[in-house]
């Protein structure tokens, strides 16, 4: 049964890439706003194929010119507020647990809004959305993922995007190719050393690219959070993970395991572990399709504005990945004006969340051993609906109620 899931899981994906281009005391995670059964047959490749389809979501997507990029990006974005953590990479080790859903259930072709870093990126080369906003509180993640965004558009392989954030020489004649491991393009990337006058020249090319070719003005604040998040990478390289920014015990995963990181069912499925998956966020990113904004979920600029881009574009929401975010919506009474702002969104009968649960003494029912974190699917339908109903007192309800493949990864006893 598992074997078939598996395989239902690699076709259905292949398919899909081959038609498309902590509060400190609670650790938390990301950012504030910072199964299906399996088949009792195995699937043929046409079938699994076939699920991987794009759904019909209205008109053709009109070109985004660098100019509209940089309106975008600016025009709905809000002040940069505080947060307790730099977040150059996710801390949820559990992201890839719900890659075989989003896969079979989520809508290809719509919109993707996520929050936080790198982690997004594996989200959309999986669900394959035509627009993606990228929407966190902190200044900094905006300008973390212009930096992502350099590195992607001077990047000919999987490689050299890893050697351009960490500072290292790449070597076009040995590049493992399409065809190389998440391993294979690691173990390549590190070969040569880190070199500081080769980082300072890329740091110094991405500026002038953000600013040059993206249009988006960057003044002297901006350009110092720019340099400590890209010197983040060069200093730890691989090693680089979330911080708190008061001291804490606690150890988050590295850059490099979550790189490597498989899903419950043994695939590599993150962003950098197959050309196909790489290709396509490459492409979006190409097409300024991948669009960082700075808000808050429950505030009244970002998020309406993105609603009626939205709506002017005829694109429904595929995927909301929201991490925990509502967990902190909930504690400081702003749940009424993020239920607005969602109500605002158009979405259809398959639209999802994607949440990231974090155990703080109370474990999912979805959490597998080794994991701190459960990463979990529900319906737009029925959060709407249970918030209707009687509304939401914890977030762990909002995490546990209405939960896509409630019989599939639960914690194992």
């Amino acid at each position: 049964m598992l074997r078939n899931r598996r395989l239902t899981l690699v076709l259905a994906i292949v398919g899909a890439f081959s038609t498309g281009c902590e509060k400190p005391s609670n650790d938390a995670a990301p950012s504030r706003s910072g199964p299906s059964s399996p088949s009792a047959a195995l699937p043929s490749p046409s079938a699994a194929a076939s699920i991987a389809k794009p759904a019909p979501t209205g008109k053709p997507l009109a070109p985004i010119t660098p100019k509209e990029f940089e309106s975008l990006v600016e025009r709905i974005s809000e002040p940069d507020e505080y947060f307790f953590s730099d977040n150059y990479v996710s801390n949820e080790t559990s992201y890839l647990q719900p890659a075989h859903l989003l896969v079979e259930r989520a809508q290809r072709g719509g919109a993707y809004i996520g929050v936080g870093p790198e982690q997004n990126f594996t989200y959309i080369a999986l669900t394959r959305p035509k627009l993606a906003f990228i929407v966190d509180i902190r200044r900094s993640n905006l300008l973390l993922h212009l930096l992502f965004k350099t590195a992607f558009d001077q990047a000919k392989s999987r490689s050299q995007f890893l050697t351009r954030l960490l500072g290292r020489p790449w070597e076009k004649a040995s590049d493992p190719g399409p065809d190389a491991s998440i391993e294979q393009v690691i173990a390549h990337a590190k070969r040569k050393k880190p070199n500081e006058e080769l980082w300072k020249s890329s740091h110094a090319e991405a500026v002038e690219r953000i600013s040059a070719t993206y249009g988006v003005a960057l003044d002297a604040a901006d350009e110092k959070k720019l340099s400590k998040a890209h010197r983040a990478f060069f200093d730890r390289q691989l090693e680089v993970r979330f911080e708190l920014l008061e001291a804490s015990q606690r150890k988050y995963p590295s850059l490099e395991s979550l790189l490597t990181s498989k899903s419950p069912e043994g695939d590599a499925l993150g962003f950098l572990a197959t050309e196909a998956a790489f290709r396509f966020v490459q492409h979006l990113h190409a097409k300024h399709r991948i669009i960082p904004v700075s808000g808050d979920f429950a505030g009244k600029r970002a998020m309406p504005a993105i609603a009626r881009e939205l709506e002017r574009r005829d694109l429904p929401v595929s995927v909301f990945y929201v991490s925990n975010v509502e967990q902190y919506l909930l504690e400081d009474g702003k749940w009424a004006a993020w239920v607005r702002n969602i109500d605002a969104l158009p979405s259809n009968e398959k639209s999802v969340f994607l949440r990231a649960y974090l155990d703080q003494g109370k474990k999912h029912p979805q959490q597998i051993d080794g994991h701190r974190t459960a990463s979990v699917i529900q319906l737009f339908d029925h959060f709407r609906w249970r918030q209707r109903k009687k509304g939401y007192l914890s977030f762990f309800d909002v995490a546990t109620e209405g939960v896509l493949g409630a019989d599939a990864g639960s914690a194992k006893n």
